[in-house]
């Protein structure tokens, strides 16, 4: 508790410092223990500082609060999740007024502040507003939607909220579309049902696929514990990879919405993109990871996707943010407008832009940044036999070879682990790849 009320009375020192003094906050909280006390505590905080606070009546999805947070008029939202991490975790999301991820601007001030005002100005949980916006969210989601294409669907949907934020709501924005939800994992659940990690990573896909060879749906789709990220089933019961998640989505904006803009991906993303954007005349950008860079290009530039390795993707029209419930439904729009299966949409467009394989590797204790300025200062020439076409420092060091594959070495932003991460156009190489780069860095497991 102490700790929750000593970063928000750090966020009302900051945005006292940008003039916001009396400003509206809005503080929202997922399913994991504890959630509505800490918000609660949050809260005082911020009333007790002369803030306008407002705390959500329910747990809350956090693209809903990052949705609400430009809509309702707030300067800032405090969003009480630990994401996709295990139960026993929780943490703090902080939301600027655009209502997406916030870059250093907004978090190195407010770290520069954590505990410099002791004790924390508390005022009353009386004084504190108890909002629900959810339907307004829905609603939301429900016009990013072709709603009346999705009606020439049929048959069954497996819905996996994991336990998480967005239990039951798929089925709210498809009433009255003839398509069946079928949801597992389907209460809301500190514990997540049982899940290690409410994280929709394949380790985590197996109620779901096992539900989608029982219940042979047109699509599974999987959320993680606060809602914004995604993975997709097909109707065989294979887990799409992100990589090839973004690309079909990529394909849909522009064949099926025929819309146009800017791309940007994050390094470790897939180079099916930028062989799709070529095709189609349209910029690419490679961000450092975090979806914090994806959200400053959608808010400066017409940017018409923006994803990461992880399944948070995010869409033009919509919050600059990632939304898992609204990719899932786009994907959905998909089946309905093509007329196919999802399992022919991938394969359609591996033949169409060729195949790719991806995998990383984590190596922990390990002198990550020690490694990264070596490997700088004298990159390689050549990995695994092929020469190197070229590097990029953006995030770690990005080696890029002749044919397209290639080698990314980064430090994680959380953990102290070296991530080694390729993509290549076989299983095979990409084991060599990783092999190779391991031996680069110098680590052995």
């Amino acid at each position: 508790m102490d700790r929750v009320q000593i970063v928000a009375q750090a966020v009302a020192d900051w945005l006292v410092s940008e003039g916001k003094s009396g400003s509206k906050v809005l503080i929202g909280y997922d399913g994991r223990f504890g959630g509505e006390m800490f918000s609660m505590a949050a809260g005082r905080v911020l009333q007790g500082n002369g803030f306008k606070v407002a705390v959500t009546k329910a747990a809350i999805p956090t693209p809903a609060l990052s949705w609400q947070i430009p809509v309702g008029g707030y300067e800032a939202g405090l969003m009480l999740s630990a994401s996709h991490n295990p139960p026993a975790y929780n943490g703090i999301k902080i939301k600027p007024h655009y209502g997406g991820s916030p870059g250093d601007e907004v978090i190195l001030p407010i770290v520069e502040r954590l505990g410099k005002t002791s004790p924390p100005r508390l005022g009353e949980a009386g004084a504190i507003e108890r909002v629900d916006f959810i339907s307004g969210y829905l609603d939301k989601v429900r016009d990013m939607v072709d709603i009346p294409a999705l009606k020439k669907l049929a048959g069954k949907v497996v819905f996996d909220p994991m336990g998480g934020a967005q239990v039951g709501h798929l089925a709210k924005v498809l009433k009255g579309v003839p398509l069946e939800v079928v949801e597992i994992h389907n209460r809301l659940d500190p514990m997540f049902c049982g899940l290690t990690a409410p994280e929709p990573v394949e380790s985590n896909l197996k109620d779901l696929k096992a539900a989608v060879k029982a219940e042979k749906p047109v699509l599974g789709i999987a959320n993680d514990g606060d809602g914004d990220r995604v993975a997709i089933v097909d109707e065989n019961g294979r887990a799409l990879t992100a990589h090839e998640l973004f690309a079909v989505l990529l394909l849909f904006m522009i064949r099926q919405r025929k819309q146009t803009g800017g791309i940007i991906k994050t390094v470790s993303g897939t180079f099916l993109i930028d062989r799709i954007a070529r095709k189609y005349g349209l910029d690419v950008e490679e961000s450092p990871v975090g979806f914090k860079y994806i959200c400053k290009a959608m808010r400066e530039r017409d940017i018409l996707i923006g994803g990461e390795e992880s399944g948070g993707i995010g869409f033009k029209g919509y919050i600059p943010e990632r939304d898992g419930l609204l990719a899932g439904l786009l994907f959905l729009e998909l089946l309905a407008k093509s007329g196919k299966k999802a399992s022919e949409l991938v394969k359609e467009m591996h033949d169409e832009f060729g195949e790719s394989y991806y995998a990383r590797t984590d190596f922990h204790d390990f002198g990550a940044q020690e490694t990264l300025k070596k490997m700088k200062a004298a990159p390689p020439v050549s990995v695994d036999g092929e020469k190197v076409a070229s590097i990029n420092p953006k995030d770690g060091i990005k080696i890029i070879l002749e044919d397209g594959s290639w080698l990314l070495f980064r430090a994680s932003g959380t953990e102290p682990l070296l991530r080694i991460y390729s993509e290549a156009t076989t299983a095979a190489k990409v084991k060599r790849l990783l092999e190779a780069g391991a031996a680069l860095a110098g680590t052995h497991k």
